[in-house]
């Protein structure tokens, strides 16, 4: 992370880890030196000197701590693979200082370099160093999450514009009109209106840029902005509104090498050239400095980022409102599900209001992840940052992301070393910041199947399929000679699938996209029942001569009711039978009520009466065993010890050659309710309303 471009706004305060006097008294005079360059944020310089130093001292204690800010210097210009050695060496060393700092360090760059497994080791350590540093669990809870989203990546495809990057550092795209065809970000390439190197970085100082998109698509090379947006300072992150007249960008001070801190200036477009500068007026204390400003389509908002009193630690999001021409309401913090004891910076309003913004305090993939919260309308507070995981995301730093208004498409920075294209083919980068290209497309749902009949398990042709969708959808398609069917899908869908076929039941099932984030292919075989034929219920059973309903049989009548719903034109009938005990006349009448108490039930259900027929068979026809009966033993008996086989009539005859325990079995079976359809064709009646 080249950091005194990222971290451009602030002057960056790091508490250097203290040694005793007599150590730094001992301190050789180019450590000594390399220590003030260091602390005056001269990284660049600083490093070259450690590397002096450390050769002329023998001090064992003073080489690792030497070699501990040798490795703070690499990590603060972005040299992370350095770093990593460095903090090693550290360790080695014995380098501790009590707080186990450079192990901590050491699994952070671990992890930027991409190397999860090591640094998830190296957060361990650490957490048993510091149990109580919420950054142990913070990194090992970030390596785990980052191997599965890099093993599992999201549909967004990236490519890196070559047009807007360079082999320096160029970061923080920013849209220059509601069109999208012209583009500014930040650039330390050379041609800097300073055109000097900076002793920090060893880079030119930053200057803001811009490319328009021409007729045949394609982005011009980029051309630095004149006076007064440039100067021989360092410029920093910015943004425009949608009509591309008003600038607000991060400009920052320095004198004698120091950094006097950043403020947030804006101008406007005066023809085509850009006016002077005025100040943003934020009611901030007088040594804060502040930037990365994003403004709200309706130019009323502006988020930035600043380090002051009231945040969460480190660099923190803040709002202001406008409340007058020129006047801003007080900075308010966005808040504990933004904002962390890390640091939160490049936010993004996009025109939904949602919020896009890097931050290395909450759970990423390593140095700054892209993240996204929603706005909640009710309360106007931000909620839960999303990690936008792999590819967006990297061990590297990912951050400045900017999104069109209608698509899942626009631009962000990332100085990765490696990345996979639209074509999955994997390009090696320099590591330095530079713009990508980014796009989500869309999702590909896709639904197919068979239907077959219930029964002989053969394939239904010419069947029509039904797909309706909890969004209004409605489509049909009828069965190829393979009974097959297919159907594209919507994303965060319900839908109801209807089978229907002359001389079958209708048959109704459900499937849904919601949840589903890949493209997937859904697999929904459907059976559809004959309709000639008779449907044993063989749960509607009765005491003996009783025709009250069970429990079960009342639930096996309620799948009847869906049956007859979910097929209006069928009309069916209703056979009730009973054992042969009792006379004749006493077994129809005791039949005909049972049969009547399910049309009863029925009716109460809202099925038509006119749909059904109740028949009272009395003994006359008894159950006949099916190979089903044959093999189960849901009754509580088993029926494998042959006392019953297929093709068995339970006649009176048969029964009374039975043995005693068997008898009531068989008697249970000829108690029974079936039923058949009678007709396709019902019409039901129209009742006017009165």
């Amino acid at each position: 992370m080249k950091i005194n471009y990222k971290f451009l706004i602030f002057s960056l305060i790091l508490t250097l880890f203290s040694t005793s006097s007599l150590l730094a008294q001992r301190k050789s005079r180019v450590v000594q030196k390399a220590d003030k360059a260091f602390a005056a944020e001269m990284y660049f310089e600083a490093a070259e000197l450690y590397n002096k130093g450390y050769k002329k001292t023998k001090n064992k204690a003073i080489k690792a701590e030497i070699l501990f800010q040798q490795a703070e210097c690499y990590r603060l210009f972005g040299k992370f693979k350095k770093a990593a050695n460095f903090y090693k060496k550290a360790i080695k060393s014995k380098y501790d200082n009590g707080n186990a700092i450079a192990i901590l360090r050491y699994a952070e760059m671990l992890m930027v370099n991409g190397s999860y497994e090591k640094a998830l080791e190296q957060y361990k350590k650490y957490s048993k160093k510091a149990p109580t540093d919420t950054k142990a669990e913070k990194g090992i809870k970030s390596c785990q999450f980052a191997i599965n989203w890099e093993a599992n990546p999201t549909r967004y495809v990236i490519s890196k514009s070559d047009v807007l990057s360079s082999p320096n550092s160029d970061f923080s795209p920013a849209f220059g009109n509601r069109d999208y065809t012209k583009i500014y970000f930040i650039s330390s390439r050379k041609g800097s209106s300073n055109n000097k190197i900076d002793e920090r970085t060893g880079e030119f100082f930053t200057d803001i840029y811009s490319s328009s998109l021409n007729k045949k698509g394609k982005w011009s090379n980029p051309k630095a902005e004149l006076e007064p947006i440039n100067t021989e300072n360092h410029e920093g992150t910015l943004c425009l509104n949608q009509n591309g007249t008003t600038m607000f960008f991060t400009t920052c001070q320095s004198e004698n090498k120091k950094e006097l801190g950043c403020d947030i200036s804006i101008s406007q477009l005066k023809g085509k050239l850009w006016g002077s500068l005025n100040k943003l007026e934020i009611k901030v204390d007088s040594n804060t400095t502040l930037g990365h400003p994003t403004i709200s389509s309706d130019e009323k908002h502006v988020i930035f980022s600043a380090d002051m009193k009231g945040g969460y630690g480190g660099k923190d999001l803040w709002m202001v409102t406008k409340v007058a021409r020129g006047q801003w309401s007080e900075p308010a913090n966005l808040g504990p599900a933004i904002n962390t004891d890390g640091d939160e910076m490049f936010p993004f309003l996009h025109e939904d209001r949602s919020l896009y913004f890097s931050s290395n305090g909450h759970i990423g993939m390593g140095g700054l992840d892209i993240y996204k919260s929603d706005l909640n309308e009710e309360n106007g507070i931000y909620v839960s940052a999303i990690n936008l995981k792999s590819p967006i995301n990297s061990s590297a730093d990912d951050f400045g992301m900017i999104v069109e208004r209608k698509n899942e498409r626009g631009y962000f920075t990332s100085n990765r070393r490696y990345f996979t294209d639209t074509e999955g083919i994997v390009n090696k980068s320099n590591g330095s910041d530079n713009i990508y290209i980014f796009e989500l497309p869309p999702l590909v749902l896709t639904l197919q199947g068979v239907i077959t009949d219930t029964k002989t398990g053969a394939v239904v042709t010419g069947a029509s399929v039904k797909l309706v969708g909890d969004d209004d959808s409605a489509l049909e398609v009828t069965t190829d000679n393979t009974g097959s069917y297919n159907f594209e899908l919507t994303p965060l869908t319900s839908y109801e699938i209807v089978v229907s076929r002359e001389g079958y039941l209708n048959n109704k099932v459900s499937e849904t996209t919601v949840g589903i984030e890949v493209n997937t292919d859904l697999i929904k075989d459907i059976n559809i029942d004959p309709i000639k034929r008779e449907i044993i219920l063989p749960r509607i059973e009765y005491d003996f001569a009783m025709w009250n309903l069970r429990p079960q049989s009342i639930f096996d009548l309620d799948l009847l009711v869906i049956t007859l719903n979910e097929n209006p034109n069928i009309t069916i009938e209703l056979n009730s039978h009973t054992d042969f005990r009792g006379t004749d006349l006493q077994n129809n009448n005791l039949s005909q009520k049972r049969a009547n108490a399910c049309i009863n039930y029925l009716i109460t259900k809202g099925i038509s009466a006119d749909r059904l027929v109740a028949n009272g068979k009395g003994e006359s026809q008894p159950y006949v065993i099916t190979e089903e009966d044959s093999k189960n033993s849901k009754r509580g008996w088993s029926l494998k010890g042959k006392v019953f086989k297929e093709g068995n009539i339970l006649s009176e005859s048969f029964i009374n050659k039975l043995k005693v325990k068997f008898r009531d079995i068989a008697h249970q079976y000829n108690r029974r309710t079936s039923f058949k359809v009678l007709s396709e064709n019902y019409v039901p009646s129209v009742v006017e309303e009165k």
